[in-house]
């Protein structure tokens, strides 16, 4: 995995708990996943984060940053890529939940043609 250059997007930071380490030396995030689900539901829109994955920063000061990462199929990795084509999209939804739809009837005619 690439390293990143760490950006910090929010200096806005709030206490939500403290945690130890356990048998195995690991970290409790329990508290601050409680946290960030509110959070993570608001920012996607409402949409499932799927599987979430952290980015890990420290510091010279021995602290501990973790920004979320929403894991993206492969399949759909090009549609983050295109910023046209996310925009569209995302116009399309929108259009969509406010109820500015055109219905171009069924397309069942269409099923068994050949695709080129």
């Amino acid at each position: 995995m690439a390293a990143r250059t760490p950006t910090v997007l929010s200096d806005k930071f709030e206490r939500v708990g403290e945690t130890g380490l356990d048998e195995r030396k690991r970290v409790s995030l329990s508290k601050a996943l409680e946290a960030l689900n509110g959070l993570l539901h608001r920012a996607l829109g409402g949409q499932d984060p799927g599987e979430l994955r952290f980015i890990i920063y420290t510091n010279d000061a021995c602290q501990i940053l973790l920004s979320p990462e929403v894991a993206v199929p492969l399949h759909e990795v090009w549609l983050y890529k295109n910023h046209e084509a996310l925009a569209s999209v995302r116009r399309g939804l929108q259009q969509a939940a406010e109820g500015k739809v055109h219905d171009l009837g069924s397309f069942a005619k269409y099923a068994d043609d050949e695709v080129e």
